[in-house]
């Protein structure tokens, strides 16, 4: 959508505010009410059927949400335990601009993965968001929660069970329908300033909320809402001002744990290597009177020996300023990791944020039989970040030519070249960039721009018994991710490859004293500008969706009641663009001049990704029963009523075929407010059109040989040690498959709901249920993995054959295995999983008492397991490395995955509002369970254990209802009361951002006047 659209839109969209409120105005009596509006509870289609214990569903209420403080989707649905860790955040920083990035929160109930939820808005879906993300190496989708208006929500609806007989595609975990207040009638304008203590993060909300009903039955409503967030400095956090998380791990089994060190290993300390010499013959290295400067043909630069960098001296004598000089090898080592870079201080926790979001409703009944509906929404944020600059890919290397102007090894003549040089040639020696970063550039900031439309519109009546609806659904998201002073290889190349003082200097080391941070002797500006690029990345995406269903809660009537039935149709077509900048897909290629090799990306530190269009059409229908068996007239003992609701859907996609999925429910009540109650059903997840339609990846890893290295060198019989394998950089290509069948799922639920009727009404009511629930996932899509690859290559040489997957070059005199030129690892359907748990609920309602209303609710999800299970190359793998075989390669991709990383095992919320005249006061508590961080080697055979979080969130308001101020209100709160910080993880920031967040200790208030 352009630019101009979305604009007109957003106008037009401002100017309803007016158009509603202003009638609004004259309500009189009726200013500020709501309307009663008959529930329609998710998981059921029926309209009017009496499904509210027979299904597992959480539903979060307006007290609810503001119990939690929330302000965005994302903070919205991460206070919901069934909800799972959150992959789309801004703590990710694998991805870089290749990732989905800004003002976007995904969904992913259970922790089954992104893309296994369908996000409903008022009963219909929502468009995915155009950025994608990989997850276990294959890209991913999601709707954005951030796009949901949340000052116009009503409540949430959290269906905790598979519903692809019901609703098709992606509900696998469950189902999430964010219902919005069609019915508000008055104009309430809201104001709320927070910020987070001990930070300079702020955050300005503005809402606007108006509805009106005139006289010839016309009914709108609007919602406007404005944020305004400063950006949070990864600097302002202890725990993720610096990379080196080391001192945090002191008293503990891990302390001095290097997995606990995110320094970079690229630095203005840059490691270099001769071009074509790779031999580790002291006679062929490099040496300066006779002492070696390289190692296999690699040196480095670091500051002159000193207790801090525990060095040890140099190898050359001094150049440059004159405390900076060179050292055989790579700073890999132990002594050298004080001159890692840590990239911290150049980012930001959370980017700065403009969001504007803006829904309107209307109804308008034609006849007394048939009304007309509609919405029309509008989402735009505008995301600023900024994070280090970049360092070469191994996949791309940078040279430098031999008569480069600062090349150590420069042609006789030099003014840099280093004096009393052997095996350098007169006319020098070419080098690569092994380790280097230009941190002298500056950090690159980025700006993520999204903007999404939804138009629908409608018409629903009653005909004979029969409720009728059909609508058209149109909904559009683009978003545009441009990144500031990134770097161009083509240009940088040259520019460190000129022969004149001008060129760019990568010898001169970083900040003495403090090796990590910035570089104290930065070239000029006038050698650094000529190879800064912008990168641009927009993608789109758009949902077409026409529907019509029909439903009745009594077509007829049975000895136990009436059956309800529910029928439709729908017709929908996804669209998906992701158009990269030239020098990412390949439009504009880097070629290194040394070695003539052409590379698909021409921004550093960037992986070659192609653009990728796809398209699908959908058509499905459905069928749905509600059955009655016993009714309470019958007089069974201990049955007081059974029913079944049994449903079908037949999806058709143009692209890979038809899918049909059933499902039955049984509710049991037993009598005394005790029901029983259970569902098996089928659900599935189709290819996302990314995996379907991408030409693909091409990224670099560092993999081990195992086949080079055992069968060109074969080890000594038994029992003599297999010699060591090495590592090195590999490149994997992962592209898209027209193939691929969907992701498939067994669901099972089986549970209780309690309501006791022993209860007297005055002592309030009570609601138990607890559920116990199983995934069982076949054909789940992925990679096999280059390593398992490799390895799989590997074990089929030994028994004669090889993997065609893993593409050599021609052998050479080293052995019959030529060396790895790509990996080729196709998305494919891969390994079953199955995933099991248990929901229990308590809600306690307590109203009208002398001290006033009270509500408590407790939400605890527990995860009992989640075991997956290897694939069939994986099972062969796995029994090649039993037997002995395989002696090196290992296999992870397999076993439970409980308590590792985000997969927690409980998570539970506690709510408590008050209310008592215009008195309110509410509490939120939020608990995640402990992990176990799988990045830093196991100690005594367990791995580093992140606790179990808490926070608490309180709040107390008061609503004027006489004099000057009646309508007004004053809420303040505070958000993680205790200023709890997140539990120190082994990753870049100190945190696990899918689990926790840094927000702190997070004060807010409040004020709103309803007119």
């Amino acid at each position: 959508m352009s630019h101009k659209i979305m604009t007109t839109f957003k106008f037009a969209l401002l100017a309803g505010v007016s158009l509603a409120a202003a009638p609004a105005f004259a309500q009189g009596t009726n200013s500020g009410s709501t309307e009663v509006e008959a529930v329609t509870v998710i998981g059921s289609q029926i309209k009017g059927a009496k499904v509210d214990t027979s299904l597992p569903v959480t539903v979060v209420t307006e007290n609810d949400i503001i119990a939690t403080g929330a302000v965005s989707g994302d903070e919205l649905f991460r206070a919901i335990p069934q909800a799972g860790d959150v992959q789309f955040q801004e703590a990710r920083t694998t991805g870089n601009l290749n990732d989905a990035r800004g003002d976007v929160a995904s969904l992913n109930l259970r922790s089954l993965g992104t893309g296994n939820t369908l996000m409903l808005l008022n009963g219909r879906r929502s468009v995915l968001h155009p950025g994608t993300q990989t997850e276990n190496f294959v890209p991913v989708t999601t709707p954005n929660t951030n796009a949901i208006p949340v000052s116009g929500v009503k409540r949430v609806e959290v269906l905790r069970d598979g519903a692809a007989a019901i609703y098709g595609t992606d509900a696998v975990a469950g189902v999430v329908n964010t219902v919005l207040d069609t019915r508000f009638q008055g104009l309430r304008i809201e104001l709320q300033g927070g910020g987070s203590e001990g930070t300079d993060y702020q955050e300005g909300l503005f809402t606007v909320k108006a509805g009106t009903k005139l006289d010839n039955g016309l009914r709108l409503t609007l919602f406007g809402s404005y944020t305004g967030r400063t950006r949070m400095n990864a600097s302002e956090r202890s725990y993720s001002a610096s990379e080196d998380h080391r001192p945090g791990v002191v008293g503990t089994p891990w302390e001095g744990s290097t997995a606990f060190d995110n320094r970079s290993t690229s630095s203005p300390w840059g490691s270099f290597s001769v071009v074509g010499l790779t031999s580790s013959s002291s006679a062929l290295q490099v040496k300066q009177s006779g002492v070696n400067l390289t190692a296999s043909g690699v040196f480095h630069i670091e500051p002159v020996a000193n207790a801090i960098t525990q060095t040890g001296g140099c190898n050359s004598t001094l150049f440059g300023a004159g405390d900076i000089c060179i050292r055989n090898g790579v700073t890999t080592g132990t002594a050298q990791r004080p001159l890692r870079y840590d990239e911290n201080p150049d980012r930001t926790l959370r980017g700065s944020v403009e969001r504007t979001n803006l829904f309107s409703t209307v109804e308008y009944d034609l006849t007394g039989d048939i009304q007309f509906y509609g919405e029309l929404g509008y989402y735009h944020s505008l995301f600023k970040g900024s994070r280090e600059q970049s360092a070469p890919l191994s996949s791309a290397p940078i040279s430098l030519a031999a008569n480069a102007y600062w090349n150590p090894f420069g042609p006789t003549g030099s003014p840099n070249r280093l004096a009393n040089l052997t095996n350098v040639p007169t006319g020098g020696l070419a080098l690569n960039m092994t380790t280097y970063r230009p941190v002298d550039t500056g950090p690159r900031n980025y700006t993520v721009t999204d903007d999404s439309l939804r138009l629908l519109g409608g018409l629903r009546g009653n005909w004979s018994g029969w409720d009728w609806d059909s609508a058209f659904l149109y909904s559009e998201a683009r978003t545009r991710d441009r990144t500031y002073n990134a770097v161009s290889n083509t240009l940088f190349q040259r520019a460190v490859s000129l022969s004149t003082p001008d060129a760019y200097n990568p010898f001169n080391g970083g900040t003495q004293g403090t090796f990590s941070l910035g570089d104290a002797t930065p070239n000029s500006r006038a050698a650094i500008e000529p190879f800064l690029i912008n990168v641009d990345r927009i993608s789109e995406t758009s949902l077409a969706l026409a529907d019509f269903k029909v439903s009745n809660p009594d077509i007829f009537t049975l000895p136990a009641g009436p059956l309800g039935a529910a029928a439709g149709v729908e017709f929908r077509r996804e669209t998906f663009v992701d158009d990269r900048d030239k020098r990412l897909d390949g439009t504009i290629k880097y070629t290194n001049p040394i070695s003539g090799i052409v590379y698909g990306t021409d921004v550093m530190g960037a992986s070659g990704s192609p653009d990728v269009k796809g398209q699908r059409d959908v058509t499905s229908a459905y069928i749905e029963l509600a059955i009655p068996v016993v009714s309470p007239d019958m007089a069974i003992p201990l049955v007081e009523e059974v029913s079944v609701q049994l449903a079908a859907r037949d999806e058709y996609y143009s692209d890979f075929g038809n899918v049909l999925k059933p499902k039955a429910a049984v509710l049991w009540k037993v009598g005394g407010g005790f029901a029983l109650r259970g569902s098996v059903s089928q659900s599935f997840r189709a290819p996302n059109l990314p995996q379907f339609y991408s030409d693909g990846t091409t990224v670099s890893n560092t993999r081990t040989d195992w086949a080079a290295c055992r069968i060109n060198t074969p080890p000594a019989p038994p029992p003599a040690t297999p010699p060591t394998c090495t590592s090195s950089s590999t490149l994997e290509v992962r592209s898209g498959n027209e193939n691929l069948t969907p992701d498939e799922a067994d669901n099972a639920t089986f549970g209780f709901a309690y309501s006791p009727t022993f209860i007297p009404p005055e002592y309030g009511r009570l609601l138990v249920t607890a559920d116990y629930w199983q995934i069982r996932q076949t054909d789940v899509i992925g990679v096999l993995g280059a390593a398992n690859q490799i390895s799989y290559d590997y074990l089929l040489r030994l028994r004669g054959s090889s993997n065609p997957n893993v593409v050599r070059n021609a052998p050479t005199s080293a052995g019959p295995v030529g060396t790895i030129d790509y990996v080729n690892d196709i998305y494919t359907n891969l390994q079953p999983r199955t995933v099991e748990g248990l929901d229990v609920t308590v809600d306690y309602d307590l109203d009208e008492t002398p001290l006033g209303d009270f509500n408590l609710k407790f939400n605890v999800a527990q995860l009992l397991a989640y075991d997956q299970e290897p694939g069939e190359v994986e099972k062969i793998l796995i029994a090649a490395i039993a037997d002995g075989t395989l002696i090196g390669p290992t296999v992870a991709s397999a076993g439970s995955r409980v308590q590792i990383d985000g997969y927690p095992e409980f998570r539970a919320t506690a709510t408590l509002t008050w209310r008592n005249d215009g008195w309110g006061a509410g509490l939120f508590v939020n608990h995640v369970g402990s992990v176990y961080d799988t990045g830093p080697a196991q100690v005594d055979g367990r791995y580093y254990e992140l606790d179990a979080w808490t926070t608490v969130s309180v709040y107390g308001q008061y609503a004027f209802r006489d004099g000057v101020l009646d309508g007004s209100s004053v809420r303040v709160g505070v958000r993680n009361i205790e200023d709890k910080d997140p539990p120190l993880a082994s990753n870049n920031f100190g945190y696990l951002g899918a689990l926790h967040n840094a927000t702190g200790r997070y004060w807010y208030a409040t004020l709103s006047k309803r007119f």
